[in-house]
């Protein structure tokens, strides 16, 4: 798969994540980021904990190869290993548990049962009626993308971009409460700007940080 193929991927995943960020996707644990694996690895990573929870206090991050046999992850299935994996006991080999962001990174590589909900199947039929959202096709075809997000605390939030000209992957951090239409029409101009690219620091997941919180 090419790199594009693999940030289409990613976006679709943290399209769909975005639900559970504002609702459950398992027990009381909802998601608090989604992130482009590092390195231009064809995987995506999904942080959980409590409905408050930041960058500083997550319980688990769940690593999810996007592909299988060259056949993309559907994002559903993406939900239902985090789903799997997040609401019950598990145990993990070594090689499947590292550390990122102080919480423990859970490599999901084998398949689990099916766990769509209900409420899964609503918001797609909702969202897609009352606000249609790019498809794969579109996606593919796309400029740029929003490949990724993580609550950074002090009502911060970093969100990932590709673009397909480059391949790596940058980091630009917005103030939610700021957060409005002028700030959305930045992220993807100002995040091609060189000149704004400050270093990640311990975040492995983009090449550079744009910081648009003025």
């Amino acid at each position: 798969m090419t790199p594009w193929e693999v940030a289409v991927a990613q976006a679709d995943v943290a399209g769909h994540m975005i639900l559970y960020t504002q609702a459950p996707i398992v027990k009381k644990i909802r998601v608090r980021g989604v992130l482009p694996a590092p390195h231009r690895s064809p995987a995506v990573r999904i942080a959980v904990g409590g409905r408050r929870a930041d960058v500083r206090d997550l319980l688990t991050v769940h690593e999810i190869p996007l592909f299988r046999e060259d056949e993309v992850l559907g994002p559903w299935e993406a939900v239902s290993r985090v789903r799997h994996t997040a609401g019950g006991v598990r145990f993990s080999s070594s090689d499947q548990v590292d550390i990122v962001f102080g919480a423990p990174l859970i490599r999901l590589v084998e398949d689990v049962p099916g766990e769509e909900h209900l409420e899964d199947r609503a918001h797609a039929l909702l969202t897609t009626l009352t606000w249609p959202a790019p498809g794969y096709e579109e996606r593919e075809k796309a400029p740029s993308l929003l490949v990724g997000f993580l609550y950074l605390g002090e009502g911060r939030m970093r969100l990932y971009v590709r673009h397909q000209d480059d391949p790596d992957v940058v980091g630009c951090d917005v103030r939610l409460a700021e957060a409005g239409p002028a700030v959305i029409a930045e992220v993807f101009s100002r995040s091609q700007e060189r000149e704004l690219f400050e270093e990640p620091g311990d975040d492995p997941h983009c090449a550079a940080v744009v910081d648009l919180t003025h």
